[in-house]
C-alpha cells in the first residue's frame, strides 16, 4: 500500500508541473488528485498543496543544494516558462522560496470558488489551463467567474485540433466521460464552445 501511494504521489507531482505535452487522461487526472487529497475528502486544500509542492521541488534538486538549476531542469519536468516565471531574482536558479511562491499563486489562480480548496474539476481546470494560459483581465491574480468564459473559449480553441468548432471526446479526453456527457446537452456526441463553457460554469457553480 504504502508503494502504491508514492507511486500515485509522483503521478500527481508529474501533473504538477505544467509542460509542453499532451494532456493527461481523465484516469490520470484522477489518480493525481487522489494522490494529493491525502484526507480523502474531495478536496485539496493548502496544506496539502505546499506538502506536494515542496516534494515536487525537492524531487527535481537532485544535487540536494536546495535549488533547481538550469542543468536540474531537463529532468524536472518543469516547463522553461514556468521555470522563468518563478526565478523573480533573475539568477538562473530556483530557490524554495521562489518555486513556493509560484505554487501558491497557481493554487490562488486555480480556487475558482474562492473556498481554499480544489475540487476535482478545479484541478482539472488547473491542468488544462497551465497549457493554453488564463485569462486574468483585472489582473487581480484570480479567475472569477465573470473571466472563466474568456479563459475557457482560449481552451477551447487549443482542444479542437481539427478546427470544426466541436470537441470530440478524443480531443477532451482528459475529461471523465460522465462529466463529456453531462456537458453534451443536444446529445450530439460533441461539445460546442457554447456547451464547453456552460458546462464549466455550471459544475463550478454547484460544487461538483
Amino acid at each position: 500500500m504504502r508503494f502504491r501511494s508514492a507511486l500515485s504521489l509522483l503521478a500527481a507531482l508529474a501533473l504538477l508541473a505544467p509542460a509542453a505535452r499532451a494532456l493527461p487522461t481523465a484516469a490520470q487526472i484522477k489518480t493525481a488528485f487522489a494522490a494529493l487529497d491525502t484526507t480523502a475528502n474531495d478536496g485539496i486544500n493548502a496544506e496539502e498543496w505546499d506538502r506536494a509542492s515542496f516534494a515536487l521541488f525537492h524531487a527535481a534538486d537532485k544535487n540536494n543544494n536546495d535549488f533547481i538549476d538550469a542543468a536540474e531542469l531537463p529532468a524536472s519536468g518543469i516547463a522553461q516558462d514556468t521555470f522563468l516565471r518563478a526565478d523573480t531574482n533573475h539568477d538562473g536558479r530556483l530557490s524554495v522560496a521562489e518555486f513556493m511562491e509560484l505554487r501558491r499563486t497557481l493554487f490562488q489562480i486555480a480556487d475558482i470558488d474562492r473556498d481554499e480548496n480544489l475540487s476535482l474539476v478545479e484541478y482539472e481546470l488547473l491542468i488544462v489551463m497551465e497549457q493554453v494560459g488564463w485569462t486574468d483581465r483585472n489582473r487581480d491574480g484570480r479567475i472569477g467567474l465573470s473571466e472563466l468564459g474568456e479563459s475557457l473559449a482560449k481552451a477551447f480553441a487549443e482542444l479542437d485540433t481539427d478546427h470544426d468548432g466541436q470537441l470530440t471526446a478524443a480531443e477532451a479526453a482528459y475529461m471523465p466521460a460522465a462529466e463529456f456527457k453531462k456537458f453534451d446537452k443536444d446529445h450530439d456526441g460533441k461539445l460546442s464552445a457554447a456547451e464547453f463553457v456552460a458546462g464549466y460554469r455550471a459544475a463550478l457553480l454547484s460544487g461538483t
